[in-house]
């Protein structure tokens, strides 16, 4: 069951959220699946800028600066969160008319969820150490209601999924007591809340 648990927060790893939630609005939302230039902008810059952190975290970890790559000391996280929230307010600065391609608002929005939701992450865990795999976890699932809600273009199915797959990373924090309750709850609540604010009110 541990290396079940530890699978489970891998594959639902933060850094892995935001292309994920992409690939899942290629499904809910008829735009993007038929702007395929739009896709693949917004796919390389999530990917660039999600790949980054990982290699900084890695070589932080490797020079002793944080305990692990979970980095479940909290007074251990104010400048690797500080990191990450760098390189996705890049990723939202390169989604701006400035860059010359055409981002449409829902994306931008999309984004700047991003950088909300560890923007708040990252000022709570100065106090409290609550969850970033339920922080992305949430902001998946408000994006995709949004988008779906927006086109009419609900699916059950995959709604079903996204929030079991919610429930079973949560169930894995829990097992493997990187997290309390509290913080698996608060981060799934705060996540949820950043992004669903964000892409539903169009602050991009």
């Amino acid at each position: 069951m541990n290396f079940l648990a530890k699978f489970i927060s891998a594959v639902l790893h933060p850094l892995l959220m935001p292309l994920t939630s992409l690939f899942l609005l290629l499904h809910f939302d008829p735009y993007l699946s038929h702007r395929f230039e739009v896709f693949f902008y917004l796919t390389l810059i999530i990917a660039i800028n999600s790949l980054a952190p990982a290699v900084s975290l890695f070589f932080m970890h490797k020079r002793k600066m944080i305990s692990d790559l979970d980095i479940r000391n909290r007074k251990e996280r104010a400048v690797p969160f500080f990191i990450v929230l760098s390189y996705y307010l890049l990723a939202y600065i390169l989604s701006l008319e400035i860059t010359g391609i055409f981002i449409p608002i829902l994306y931008r929005s999309l984004l700047l969820g991003l950088v909300i939701s560890i923007l708040v992450g990252w000022l709570i865990t100065f106090k409290f150490k609550l969850s970033m795999h339920m922080l992305a976890s949430g902001g998946v699932l408000a994006a995709v209601l949004v988008v779906a809600l927006r086109y009419n273009s609900f699916d059950m199915d995959w709604i079903s999924i996204i929030i079991l797959a919610g429930g079973i990373l949560g169930w894995s924090r829990l097992y493997l007591k990187a997290h309390t309750m509290s913080e698996v709850y608060s981060g799934y609540a705060i996540g949820f809340l950043c992004m669903g604010s964000s892409v539903y009110l169009e602050l991009g």
